[in-house]
């Protein structure tokens, strides 16, 4: 016997699913609503039912969540039972491949001791590969082996061809495509020769087990009478296919999860297998767990309000028994930095008033969107955790942006030549080295665009210094100014370099665009960097990928994405824009726009009792970019939003100059009090957010707008 009283200790909607749970059953479990207390009193219900924990197969998606589920299981069942926790069959889908794989390699033709291949020893048999076939050393600049395993990860886990799967991921690589056939077909051929499989393998031999050879299927899929899956909405088609054939034995197959959650597609996950559930098992139970132990009424209202917008999905109608807080407020800034002002204010008022700093979390679409904010909590000196990757000026694609800056500033600044050199194709140390005493020669940045330094180094080098040089010359006509160093540098080399190494350039061209706009607050590239590097101790807290996970005594900075699954008790969603929030790229189609709208109302329902959602007006001062709020916010009912702080910023003018009528409309896409003459010229902005924040003067532009300007900027969809 369990020591659970699962009548007591489970809601009407959980309790349906423990005890009614056999055959093929679909759980969707709303954002707070207890998913993970379902699966863990589901499988202490079947041991209490006699079924042997052996028979139990449970997948999860990470380790960590496997070993808090195996604890629950094992504190339910109590006393003498405490051991049969350890015998269910448990884990992340990869872990649970390995060990099968083990037991039938041979038929797969590998040996029960093959080796599993990580992230660096893939990208190291991949270049090994790629430099046998001659690529490395060619003279077209060919994608790294990161950029490479990328893709070949993403059409193994999408099970598409090769060509979709560039289509899809890298379009930027579709002319190498050949050559990318070549290094598949090389690459498996000698993971073969050496007993070894990458962790994609891991799953694509298992299911090839399973799909391939009907006894290794009836053997392994009878031997688990019990399959359940968490977070279902994750998985991608080869995950979803394993579920399919493990679930042939017994046909008791129990997945939870969340359509309104689906955020992964970028790792090939599929929206489509949770929505398509049904499809796959005629029959089968539909549960829904629609009960929210997080969020207060007013943030659930926003959220039921927010995802109804979205045609392809199950309704769901989250239910709150944690009672009424106040409305989610709207905030509109007319930049990003006033943005990041308001935050900060906002936060240190809230920190005075005894708010716990862990308890205070600011999510952000994309890292690019919390440089502002970084700057501002750094000047404060407020430490943050920061999740979803390193702080911006520790930035690997920042700090070489950052060198040329330097190099304008002190051309004899050794370590920024070294740097920038070592991004040239075929420049070492060595060569770096004998690079940056011929410019030393050349005595000055002008003098260096000049010197023929390729005639003194070898073909490959040679070509990498051409591209140097086409930097340096971006670096000499900007003249000091750091915004147009930055483009330059970009626009030259820099764009095709990251598209050429890294998988995820897009995310790291959006932090450059970033800084470019940051750097418009400096008139000289010596101000800017005694800004960045002056505060040298601040920049180098502890945070990001070293701080821990548990530290309380520390606000929250997150991509929504690294925010799933978390929860605080007051939280900033910032660059609601219309290009920002949704991504601009996801939203030219259907399936990304509602994407986008799923990683929203993840965004909304991390919140348990306080919500902002924070918008800048323009998205630089340098071309007046006028910005509309997220299309995400215009299409919620205008009831579920507190509007104060917008339409403080509208009462003070007498009117809304772009016509889009009073504030109690419900399609808001306004940009403050700045006005505009016949000629396009803009005054400052007459109110501020917060009237002990400093007021921000817009320069007047010195180009007419476009004649479709008024059209494009503030029309909208209205």
């Amino acid at each position: 016997m369990t020591s659970a009283d699962f009548e007591k200790e489970l809601n009407p909607e959980q309790l349906a699913v423990v005890r009614g749970g056999d055959g093929p059953c679909l759980v969707l479990a709303g954002a707070g609503s207890g998913k993970t207390r379902v699966i863990t009193y589901r499988v202490a219900w079947l041991i209490e039912h006699g079924v042997p924990p052996e028979e139990i197969l449970l997948l999860t998606f990470t380790n960590r969540a496997a070993s808090e589920m195996m604890g629950r299981i094992a504190r339910l069942l109590g006393g003498e039972n405490v051991r049969q926790a350890t015998r269910v069959f448990g884990g992340t889908f990869h872990s649970v491949a390995n060990r099968l794989l083990r037991e039938f390699a041979p038929h797969l033709g590998y040996t029960p001791r093959f080796t599993i291949l990580d992230d660096d020893d893939q990208k190291t048999l991949l270049k090994a590969v790629m430099r046998e076939m001659g690529l490395i050393d060619s003279s077209r600049r060919f994608p790294s082996p990161a950029v490479v395993r990328d893709v070949l990860s993403y059409r193994v886990n999408a099970m598409v061809p090769l060509p979709d799967a560039v289509a899809r991921k890298h379009p930027a690589l579709e002319p190498h495509l050949a050559d990318l056939e070549r290094i598949m077909a090389a690459y498996d051929s000698r993971k073969r020769q050496s007993d070894a499989m990458d962790f994609d393998d891991l799953l694509l031999r298992f299911y090839e087990l399973l799909a391939s050879a009907a006894p290794m299927r009836e053997r392994i899929a009878h031997r688990f009478r019990y399959l359940l899956v968490d977070e279902f909405q994750d998985t991608n088609p080869l995950q979803a296919s394993i579920v399919r054939e493990l679930s042939g034995g017994e046909g008791n197959v129990l997945v939870v999860g969340d359509d309104a959650q689906s955020i992964y597609s970028f790792r090939a996950a599929d929206v489509r297998n949770i929505l398509d559930f049904p499809r796959h098992y005629p029959g089968a139970k539909v549960f829904k767990l629609e009960t929210n132990y997080r969020s207060t009424e007013e943030i659930l209202d926003l959220a039921n309000d927010v995802i109804a917008h979205n045609a392809n999905q199950f309704p769901k109608d989250l239910k709150s028994v944690s009672g009424r807080a106040g409305k989610p407020v709207v905030v509109p800034a007319a930049t990003a930095a006033e943005e990041a002002r308001f935050v900060v204010a906002r936060i240190e008022e809230m920190l005075v008033a005894g708010t716990p700093p862990g308890e205070i979390a600011v999510l952000f679409r994309a890292t690019h969107h919390s440089q502002a904010l970084e700057f501002e909590l750094l000047k404060a000196g407020r430490e943050y955790d920061y999740r979803g990757g390193v702080k911006f000026f520790d930035r690997a694609h920042v700090k070489d942006m950052l060198a040329f800056v330097r190099l304008a500033v002190n051309f004899r600044d050794e370590a920024a030549w070294l740097r920038v050199l070592r991004l040239q194709a075929g420049v070492g140390d060595s060569t770096a080295s004998k690079v940056f005493a011929m410019m030393m020669e050349a005595g000055s940045l002008a003098a260096a665009t000049l010197a023929p330094v390729e005639a003194r180094l070898g073909a490959r080098a040679g070509r990498g210094w051409l591209d140097l040089r086409s930097c340096l010359e971006a670096v000499h006509k900007a003249d000091g100014s750091p915004k147009e160093i930055i483009q330059g540098v970009r626009q030259a080399f820099y764009r095709d370099y990251l598209e050429r190494e890294y998988p995820d350039a897009a995310e790291r061209l959006g932090d450059l665009r970033a800084f470019e706009e940051f750097a418009l607050n400096y008139a000289t590239a010596s101000e800017l960097l005694d800004e960045v590097t002056l505060d040298d101790a601040a920049f180098k807290s502890p945070r990001g990928r070293g701080a821990r996970r548990d530290d309380r005594s520390k606000l929250v900075l997150s991509t929504v994405h690294q925010a799933k699954g978390l929860e605080w008790d007051a939280v900033f969603i910032l660059h609601l824009t219309d290009t920002g929030f949704p991504n601009a790229r996801a939203a030219e189609d259907e399936d990304g726009l509602e994407e986008e709208r799923r990683l929203f109302y993840v965004a909304v329902t991390r919140a348990r009792r306080r919500l902002w959602l924070c918008y800048p007006m323009t998205a630089s001062f340098g071309n007046f970019a006028f910005e509309a709020m997220s299309r995400f916010i215009e299409e919620c009912e205008p009831g579920s939003l507190d509007w104060r702080f917008h339409d403080e910023r509208m009462a003070k003018g007498t009117a809304d100059p772009y016509g889009h009528g009073a504030p109690a409309t419900k399609k808001r896409r306004w940009f403050g009090d700045a006005v505009h003459d016949a000629n396009g010229f803009y005054e400052e902005p007459s109110v501020s957010i917060e009237p002990h924040l400093p007021k921000l003067t817009l320069k007047p532009s010195k180009k007419k707008p476009p004649s479709d300007w008024r059209k494009k900027n503030f029309l909208g969809s209205d």
